[in-house]
């Protein structure tokens, strides 16, 4: 089998070069001369006689034009480079990779033709959310409250959204509609949440919106684990591997089944450990923690809020950050006040250790399943999009 003939000069061709089966000549050639190059602004200097014949052109300003007219692109990455020529004697090996232009290490397939390139992206319309809860923190508390501090405030809200049911329900099926519904619960939870801190409420609403957008999911992954340790210290969950949700559904992590066909057309095995939920596996052993010190409402508050705030802190930098930086510093006065004033602690620094150490957990997690969003992007393995991205940063959704 013989290779065929480059398009440019019509002589014999050594692989794909800037999206077109040339010659080594014509694609060096096309480098040098397709950016910034004086040929491109002249005609042809041979009365328009020059042709693509064997032995090329005897016109640079045409060559350049043939180069262009048989689709050479310099946006179209050249996998393979010129090589030296050697001795006529020598031919260039004849390999699969050279002729279509990628290695072998790059997956054998034409653009476009992955998996994902016969489904379209469909985008979430998640507006009705944003508008619920901006509403939501508009109108302030359900409820007035009298406190002593904000932190105190904040653990009087919890204590009125957590799950305090027995009533627990097994879900060993994750549709798309229960997916969405975790979305809103959480979503619209710390809406509510957040309009006991009268610090936040005093923000701008912008701010304010910003603000919950980023850390919706950054109070969700600890709610679960705080939930999940109060059952098992109630004796309703029977193993380790189980999850409980605040609005009382309970997740067996190692049977639990999902399914991704409206997400995306790889196979639940080839995208689960991409999914946000899946995640969860490498904090279950932080439960253990949370049993044995039970934290109460006002240090479970701290807890979130402290989480929350340093994430937003550290992903916007400037205004927020400063912001996030003073509601940590009143909630860790209040904190203070708390463990001397009610709980006669004279020495809290190893109780509240522990507590930070499940939070630099969640952080670190959190951080380290960042590359598999990167990659999950790049290799375009979900097909959906979101009216309001800023909402699912650090989700991978």
């Amino acid at each position: 089998m013989f290779p065929p003939n480059c398009e440019v000069c019509g002589l014999k061709s050594q692989g794909f070069h800037f999206g077109v089966l040339s010659c080594n000549a014509c694609a060096a050639y096309f480098r040098r001369t397709a950016i910034s190059s004086k040929w491109s602004m002249r005609k042809c200097q041979n009365q328009h006689k020059c042709s693509p014949g064997k032995g090329g052109f005897r016109c640079k300003p045409c060559r350049l034009k043939r180069c262009y007219d048989v689709g050479m692109d310099t946006k179209k990455f050249q996998f393979d480079r010129d090589v030296l020529l050697k001795p006529s004697s020598s031919q260039l090996p004849k390999s699969v990779e050279r002729f279509v232009g990628r290695p072998d290490y790059v997956l054998f397939c034409t653009p476009g033709s992955s998996a994902q390139a016969s489904k379209p992206k469909s985008i979430i319309d998640v507006t009705f959310l944003m508008e619920k809860a901006s509403k939501t923190l508009l109108n302030g508390p359900e409820q007035p409250l009298i406190a002593r501090d904000q932190l105190q405030k904040l653990a009087i809200g919890f204590s009125y959204l957590k799950n305090t049911t027995t009533e627990l329900r097994h879900s060993a099926h994750s549709t798309k509609e229960d997916v969405m519904k975790i979305w809103e619960f959480y979503f619209l939870t710390v809406a509510k949440w957040l309009t006991y801190f009268d610090e936040f409420q005093k923000l701008d609403h912008q701010i304010q919106m910003k603000l919950l957008t980023s850390i919706w999911h950054i109070w969700g992954r600890l709610d679960k684990l705080l939930a999940t340790a109060t059952n098992r210290r109630r004796g309703i969950l029977s193993t380790k591997n189980l999850l409980t949700l605040s609005n009382g559904v309970i997740i067996n992590l190692e049977k639990q089944e999902v399914d991704v066909e409206w997400m995306t057309n790889y196979k639940p095995e080839q995208v689960m450990t991409f999914l946000d939920g899946v995640r969860a596996r490498d904090l279950i052993k932080e439960i253990d923690p949370l049993v044995d010190l039970s934290p109460s409402d006002t240090e479970s508050a701290y807890m979130l809020a402290q989480l929350c705030f340093h994430y937003a802190g550290k992903r916007f930098p400037g205004e927020i950050e400063s912001i996030t930086d003073r509601f940590q510093e009143i909630l860790a006065a209040n904190l203070h006040d708390h463990y001397q004033n009610d709980q006669k602690m004279g020495r809290y620094s190893g109780r509240l250790a522990k507590l930070m150490k499940v939070n630099s957990a969640i952080q670190k997690n959190i951080w380290e399943n960042r590359s598999k969003i990167e990659i999950a992007q790049t290799f375009n393995l979900f097909s959906i999009g979101h009216s309001h991205p800023e909402m699912f940063y650090d989700t991978g959704f």
